[in-house]
């Protein structure tokens, strides 16, 4: 079958209703992810930071491969958002049943309970964004599709900005983590609402529905929603010279480097170093970096070739580390407005390289199992941040800024080794980028 109708059509309804399904379930995920780390002042255990890890583990790999075999892309929708749903009402009715006096946070089911909640949150989410990913590459117009994929997730960073923003001004007005899990479980079940209305009005990728082999469905979604398209031919250039592994490897390498460096420097490095409100600071200064940064990103990543684009990015977090090592360690007067200022711009640098994975993962994987190979491609950079977790719960200050300096120099070779040996991506159909083309039958 012909994708040309696909990749060349105008923006229409269907595209309206996709993106504001995805965008609704990457603010959850921004949300949901900020629940541990803002509440981790209450428990003080690194286990409480890990467990939610785990629970990612499963959904990345469970729920993705679901999305490949059986249930779709729209279909997986809407187990994710019964998982985190689900999640949502558990949180916010603990809370609930606290502030009430029906339990009290000293309770044995009380922190249990919370973290059953964390945990189907996670699985719903994190089984979510290989889906997501996989939906948007397969289904947005190639005008707009680099645009979409980096657009799109960024809305998980204005979802953790809000959660920060939210709880910073709970706990300014109460002084209580317990106010601020409750407002946030509030926030995450109105978002659900949303959710449920748009993934109704979605249509199934059509090339999913070719690759399940049914392709009367994909020819009537067709005509539907994406008839009238101006096709046009792009001929792609070096594009199936690089293996599946070295394709691999490149993404686990800057994944385990962006995702590390954001966790750690947006909301570990608060957990372990500050306490009070300023841990909320440091939250919602970091996601505020990368927010505006995710809508800058989506703008050049339009115009600039994907691998000059990657190396720009890794490059620039690792020169964004050295002033912050420099000001953590001493050899600058520290000062916690400097520190805010340096954060925002290597959160900012974060955002451009979680950009060129968000544009790469869908584009560079087979359709046979793209949502499973995207989350194959995260069990590296998950268990490499649970295993970092404990080991810099004993690190200095300094010992934790210079690991992630390490973490950043380790992107920026990856990006390099793609820059000489990989491709770029910009306007070419995805069955060619991921090496598709048997399913591109004309």
């Amino acid at each position: 079958m012909d994708f040309s109708e696909i990749d060349f059509s105008k923006w229409t309804k269907a595209h309206w209703s996709l993106f504001s399904s995805l965008a609704v379930g990457f603010f959850m995920w921004g949300i949901i992810a900020s629940i541990a780390p803002i509440f981790y002042p209450q428990v003080n255990q690194v286990w409480f930071l890990v467990v939610p890890i785990i629970a990612q583990l499963v959904g990345d790999l469970a729920i993705s491969r679901l999305s490949d075999i059986r249930l779709g892309r729209k279909g997986t929708f809407f187990l994710t958002m019964g998982l985190y749903g689900t999640g949502a009402l558990i949180i916010f009715g603990v809370s609930q049943a606290v502030v009430s006096g029906v339990i009290s946070t000293s309770s044995p089911v009380f922190l249990p309970l919370v973290v059953l909640g964390i945990i189907l949150g996670y699985l719903g989410i994190e089984g979510e964004v290989p889906t997501a990913l996989s939906y948007a590459g397969e289904t947005m117009p190639l005008s707009v599709r680099e645009t979409m994929l980096v657009f799109l997730p960024n809305f998980d960073n204005m979802g953790a900005m809000v959660a920060a923003a939210i709880s910073y001004l709970t706990y300014y007005l109460s002084s209580s983590y317990l106010l601020e899990l409750r407002t946030l479980g509030i926030l995450a079940i109105v978002m659900v609402g949303f959710a449920i209305v748009m993934r109704y009005l979605t249509p199934e990728s059509v090339r999913w529905l070719v690759k399940a082999g049914k392709r009367e469905e994909a020819e009537k979604e067709i005509e539907k929603y994406f008839s009238g398209a101006e096709v046009k031919h792009v001929t792609p250039r070096g594009v199936n010279e690089v293996s599946l592994g070295f394709r691999y490897a490149f993404l686990s390498i800057i994944g385990v480097s962006q995702y590390l460096t954001y966790g750690l420097m947006a909301y570990t490095i608060a957990d372990y170093y500050f306490n009070g409100i300023v841990v909320d600071e440091i939250v919602l200064i970091a996601n505020l970096g990368a927010s505006i940064a995710g809508i800058i990103a989506s703008f050049l990543v339009k115009y600039i070739p994907t691998r000059k684009f990657a190396v720009f990015s890794f490059l620039g977090g690792t020169l964004t580390m050295i002033p912050i090592l420099l000001l953590i360690s001493g050899v600058l007067p520290f000062s916690l407005g400097m520190f805010y200022v340096l954060l925002l711009f290597n959160m900012a640098f974060s955002e451009f390289g979680w950009a060129t994975r968000t544009v790469l993962e869908p584009l560079l994987m087979p359709i046979k199992s793209r949502a499973f190979y995207i989350g194959l491609i995260r069990v590296a950079p998950m268990l490499a941040y649970a295993g970092s977790l404990y080991l810099t719960s004993g690190f200095s200050s300094t010992q934790f800024v210079i690991y992630n300096l390490g973490l950043w120099a380790l992107g920026l070779g990856g990006s390099l080794a793609w820059y000489y040996k990989g491709y770029d991506t910009n306007m070419i159909p995805i069955e060619e980028t991921a090496g598709d083309t048997t399913y591109r039958v004309k």
